[in-house]
């Protein structure tokens, strides 16, 4: 399990994935002004962080709406035959 998985319906809405990257952004910025330089870099870390896992990562693709769940193809299976 992965500790920011891009493939859990969570993340399905690119509103959702957008807001996952830019509130941490926004809150280091925050940090900076406020002085707190070390919370500043965490908070940017963890925005970049996001950014990677749920937009450039190689497996970063958004969950399909119409993909049934794994569960559901395994069952699936004997029943073709």
């Amino acid at each position: 399990m992965k500790f920011l998985d891009p493939q859990h319906p969570f993340f399905r809405p690119l509103w959702l994935r957008i807001l996952t990257v830019v509130l941490p952004a926004i809150w280091a910025v925050v940090e900076w002004s406020n002085g707190a330089a070390g919370w500043a870099i965490i908070f940017l870390a963890a925005a970049g962080y996001a950014g990677w896992q749920l937009f450039l990562s190689p497996d970063a693709k958004a969950p399909s709406t119409n993909e049934k769940p794994a569960e559901s193809r395994e069952t699936d299976k004997g029943d073709e035959a």
